[in-house]
């Protein structure tokens, strides 16, 4: 039996296994196979993005092999050949030597080498040419833009994409056109440096919904390589072994949506079984192995919905291949509720792992996260190379996202074109946020200094903290010197966020949280109803402050390709800012998710001399915890005088129990 690209089994036990251990993934497959019948080809290429149609001729050509029945072998033909009769692959932007062209690439060779057999002498002659054609535009322009471009974005989903079409049509013809061989070396010479750049932690800065389009192709081009050239990329590349963990902290706690982080065009366009299942196949990962089979019996119908296209469904011949029944699925409770990716500054704080629990994420990094940040000048100043493609990157340092009760409770902008802090959960200056914002790439005029970072992570049991600081991000004009936020969480059913800015001038500071809804206000306390979730916000401060509701829409076109197709964001923000200039500012807020007004827990606020705090008490006992915040060197507490910045003390019966210094 003749050696097939991409299979790395025997072909024999994979059909028996149709029946047996891979019956599920099986049926998925002949199942989505079918949708395709009936459906219009046009005749001239549409004025749309094409990505779907090579992944549909790799489908039907396997559901061929597999099956045997030929309806599929003709219905694969009818799709193949409409891309052949295609004189350019793409519409509107890089027409050829982009996504629509790479898709097709990779689907065309797989499908040219799966089923040639079955194509007479004028068949393959065609289709060969027309690979020889579109894979040489698309490696012609890749040596030609190299330095720029998606040629060296190492870290984007246009070059993993690209070079992995590029690579998988010359695995398809190598044994008839010799000079391919170039396309293969050059997918090669691409994807290591590709894997030794990409962060160790498996974060990745585009956000969930990149990582499901993008990322996965990381995992398909490894698959591929390693079955051509036994060279193996899962033992020796760090991303591809923890990247499933940044998908799983990053899931909404009902596991159907994603917390949205940097460009999210919706909030379940996020799985991917595909890398699920190579992930659990190549490390024995039960959690992979459980997520992969949630999806599959549970989720698929939602995340298929996905605006993102071609989406989860045409995944099925993925599943086929990289689905190992053999893996035992493992309870995501055994996984620790708190995690900190230090690449990208996330830090995920989870109540538990029930599909109701709380998940509050935080986010402050360099751009792109710190591999990146620090390769991207190493490559301008050794190679000249301008790798500075973080068009996805958003300016949310010190941004954080709250999902409870099965509701988003603060949220993000999504996809958004013309980014901007004034759409995220940070403090805005005088109204103001990051230099040359309101374009689609932020960075790209950046100095090396202008970065934000995580000073500090702390995770020990029943406590958990995190600072980050993101002044130099701001507008120099500002002369903002710090804005340091905390997070912090002693193992109770609240949070705080402390918030302290100081600038060389006297600004307006705005703490803006923005949701599905507005708060409801009592007392200047604000109050989140939404279905089952519920939220209480209290924000205190050592100034006079007031508060405002606002009202953004995020609107912004999701392909060049197809520019009638968009997103739109509805924002309601709360904000609340100082009602006179100062240099310095301070917030305290507490949020209490699963509280409503006049709920369990007592909220007050404290004033001391060089110091406020904010009290929480439960109202069936007399335990309680206090935060304090010093505005002067020092302040006393209960005859004890403390000097630390942000002090956490518990107490019984008023009498301090406990003390913790935190910075």
């Amino acid at each position: 039996m003749r050696d097939l690209i991409f299979i790395d089994q025997d072909l024999n036990r994979l059909k028996a296994d149709c029946s047996d251990s891979k019956s599920a993934v099986y049926k998925r497959l002949i199942d989505h196979c079918e949708s395709y019948f009936g459906q219009a080809l046009d005749a001239v290429h549409p004025p749309s993005s094409t990505t779907f149609m090579g992944i549909a001729m790799a489908n039907l050509s396997l559901a061929f092999i597999l099956s045997e029945d030929r309806k599929y072998l003709e219905e694969a033909k009818r799709w193949l050949f409409t891309c052949v009769g295609y004189p350019h692959w793409g519409n509107a932007h890089l027409v050829d030597v982009d996504l629509s062209a790479a898709w097709i690439l990779f689907g065309m060779g797989l499908t040219y080498d799966w089923i040639k057999d079955e194509l007479n002498n004028e068949e393959v002659r065609i289709v060969k040419e027309k690979i020889l054609l579109q894979g040489g535009r698309m490696y012609d322009f890749k040596v030609r833009t190299e330095g720029s471009g998606w040629s060296t974005n190492y870290w984007q989903n246009h070059n993993w994409i690209n070079m992995t079409g590029l690579a998988a049509s010359g695995y398809a013809l190598i044994s008839e056109e010799p000079a391919v061989q170039d396309w293969i070396d050059s997918a090669k010479e691409n994807f290591e440096v590709v894997y030794s750049v990409m962060p160790d932690d498996g974060s990745d800065y585009e956000g969930v919904v990149y990582w499901r389009y993008g990322a996965m192709w990381l995992f398909i081009y490894a698959h591929l390589l390693k079955e051509r050239e036994g060279i193996d990329y899962f033992r020796n590349c760090d991303f591809l072994k923890n990247t499933f963990y940044y998908r799983l902290y990053q899931s909404a706690p009902n596991l159907e949506e994603q917390i949205n982080f940097g460009d999210a065009h919706d909030r379940r366009s996020g799985h991917s079984t595909a890398i699920y299942y190579k992930t659990a196949a190549e490390y024995r990962n039960g959690h992979a192995q459980k997520l992969g089979n949630l999806v599959r019996d549970e989720l698929l119908e939602s995340e298929a919905q996905s605006k993102v296209k071609p989406g989860i469904l045409p995944e099925c011949f993925f599943e086929m291949l990289f689905y190992d029944d053999s893996v035992k699925e493992e309870e995501f409770s055994t996984l620790p509720a708190v995690r900190f990716f230090d690449d990208l500054g996330l830090f995920v704080h989870r109540s538990s792992w029930e599909r109701d629990a709380t998940s509050i994420s935080f986010k402050c990094s360099r751009p792109g996260g710190k591999k990146q940040w620090d390769l991207l000048w190493k490559f301008k100043d050794e190679k000249d190379f301008n790798c500075f493609g973080l068009s996805h990157q958003h300016p949310d340092n010190n941004s954080f996202l709250l999902h409870t009760g099965g509701e988003f409770i603060a949220i993000d902008d999504g996809y958004n074109r013309t980014v901007k802090a004034s759409d995220h959960n940070v403090v805005l200056v005088d109204g103001k946020g990051y230099e040359d914002e309101g374009q689609n790439n932020i960075w790209k005029n950046y100095s090396r200094d202008m970065t934000a970072e995580i000073e500090e992570c702390v995770i020990e049991d029943n406590f958990s903290y995190v600072r980050g600081e993101s002044a130099k991000v701001y507008q120099k004009s500002l002369k903002l010197n710090s804005f340091k936020r905390h997070f912090i969480n002693s193992g109770k059913s609240w949070f705080f966020v402390a918030d302290e800015l100081d600038s060389d001038l006297a600004h307006t500071y705005t703490w803006q949280m923005y949701s599905d809804l507005f708060p409801e206000v009592r007392n200047d306390q604000f109050f989140y109803s939404l279905n089952n979730a519920r939220l209480s916000l209290y924000s205190f401060s050592d100034k006079e402050v007031s508060y405002d509701m606002k009202e953004n829409t995020v609107r912004a076109v999701m392909t060049t390709q197809e520019p009638d197709k968009f997103t739109e964001n509805h924002m309601k923000g709360l904000c609340i800012s100082n009602t006179v200039k100062t240099e310095r500012m301070s917030f305290l807020t507490v949020l209490i998710p699963g509280e409503s007004e006049g709920g369990k827990i007592i909220v007050k606020k404290i004033e001391l001399d060089g110091a406020y705090g904010v009290q929480l008490s439960h109202k069936d006992n007399s335990s309680s915890e206090i935060l304090f915040y010093s505005t002067g060197s020092s302040f006393s507490y209960a005859g004890k005088t403390y000097e630390s910045k942000l002090t956490l003390i518990e107490t019984e019966k008023e009498i301090v129990k406990d003390v913790r210094k935190i910075c």
